[in-house]
């Protein structure tokens, strides 16, 4: 599974590296978010706290299920 998820994250690493053009479109939605954030803050920030630990809960929940 850790193999699994470095793999994913080197080769997302990967095609950052080798496309300027893919690289500037992540730093600009990276940018518009962080805008966003503190247009609405702070509850934007107790939003943003709240999607990671419910997704964190579902892809934990679904992990420990037996199959």
């Amino acid at each position: 599974m850790a193999t699994r998820v470095m793999g994913c994250i080197g080769l997302g690493a990967l095609s950052l590296v080798i496309s300027p053009t893919i690289r500037q479109t992540v730093l600009d939605a990276n940018g518009t978010i962080d805008h966003e954030f503190e247009v609405y803050a702070p509850y934007s920030y107790v939003a943003g706290v709240v999607m990671v630990l419910l997704t964190l809960i579902m892809s934990f929940h679904r992990g420990a299920q037996p199959r």
